[in-house]
């Protein structure tokens, strides 16, 4: 009689066919992306913990508006201690997804069609197009896991700062909160399998995904994210309405309603100095002398209470082009590649 061993019914199920070809291919950029993101991560605990102490013990939870003078102390104090990394960390967090598709969808396909090894892989059990659509759908999901699981920690360290900061100001918090940077990720990752088919060369497609992100990137924030909802024009009376906000401009504007140039308001500005040290409270007078000559000042801005329809655009944006990459990639394999 023959006795089978029978697996116990708590262990994990194993990988099989392509979900196991392409962890054992892919194991360690995916395991770089973790040790990355979690290297990350472990700093953000560390130093949120304490940050987020400070902010309780400092009564700026418990003081009123961050713009009131109860508060004007707590908050000078926490912003020396904290503002400097709340404002460096997000600048070079904003370019961790083009490191990932850099070194993950890079060398998806380039690496076997520079090594030969393709013409193994395709002819076993499996069909090239379906080789390529489980590649590219594993890995994106994956990725694009962690990364939503990186910008949710993300947005817990920077919750102190959101009041005075905001979440939606360009180049900042936006970058890695939110949703935009794991479709920005799964986008870097698509854009790197398709250059990857297309050059056959693993550096030189590594090198063309990170210029070609960049590229692309900077354009949308810079030319595209203003236009995603008109802005708000307002009077700048030095109200917290603008403090968390993106301020896209700002310009004088004499009684008639006419923009003055930088020239003029330098002038202005000399002007009124000159005249406020005639008064016995200087700082008043200064402050005091343009709306009564006529001049108003004007800002044109993004209000924080937007942060999650950009995000959704922005994001839904990134992640079309993706899946529109990697249709041009299984395409690319499929006619091309052989």
């Amino acid at each position: 009689m023959t006795i089978t061993a029978e697996r116990p019914a708590w262990s994990l199920p194993r990988l099989r066919g392509l979900t196991w070809i392409t962890w054992r291919q892919h194991r360690f950029p995916l395991l770089g992306v973790i040790t990355l993101l979690g290297g990350f991560a472990v700093l953000m605990i560390i130093h949120g913990t304490a940050m987020h102490g400070d902010y309780h013990r400092l009564g700026l939870d418990t003081c009123g508006s961050l713009s009131g003078a109860a508060c004007q102390t707590s908050l000078d104090i926490f912003t020396h201690r904290y503002q400097g990394i709340a404002d460096f960390l997000p600048v070079v967090l904003a370019f961790v997804p083009a490191l990932i598709g850099t070194f993950v969808g890079g060398p998806l396909i380039a690496r076997e069609l520079e090594t030969g090894t393709f013409r193994f892989a395709w002819t076993q059990a499996t069909d090239r197009v379906r080789w390529t659509i489980v590649k590219l759908t594993l890995l994106g999901v994956v990725l694009a896991g962690l990364a939503l699981a990186f910008s949710a920690l993300y947005g817990w360290w920077f919750h102190p700062w959101e009041p005075v900061l905001g979440r939606i100001q360009s180049g900042k918090s936006y970058e890695v909160e939110g949703v935009v940077f794991a479709a920005r990720t799964v986008f870097a990752f698509a854009l790197g399998a398709l250059l990857g088919a297309i050059i056959r060369r693993t550096l030189t497609a590594m090198a063309a995904t990170l210029a070609v992100w960049v590229g692309v990137v900077l354009s949308s924030a810079i030319y595209l994210r203003p236009h995603i909802q008109t802005p708000l024009v307002a009077q700048d009376s030095g109200k917290p309405f603008v403090r968390n906000a993106w301020t896209l401009s700002s310009w004088m504007q004499d009684a008639s309603g006419h923009h003055l140039t930088h020239a003029q308001e330098d002038a202005l500005v000399r002007q009124a100095a000159t005249d406020a040290t005639q008064s016995a409270n200087p700082r008043q007078a200064f402050d005091q002398w343009f709306p009564q000559h006529g001049y108003t000042s004007w800002t044109k801005y993004q209000p924080n209470s937007r942060f999650w329809h950009f995000q959704l655009v922005e994001g839904s944006a990134y992640l079309a082009l993706a899946l529109l990459l990697a249709a041009a990639t299984v395409w690319w394999v499929r006619r091309r590649a052989a």
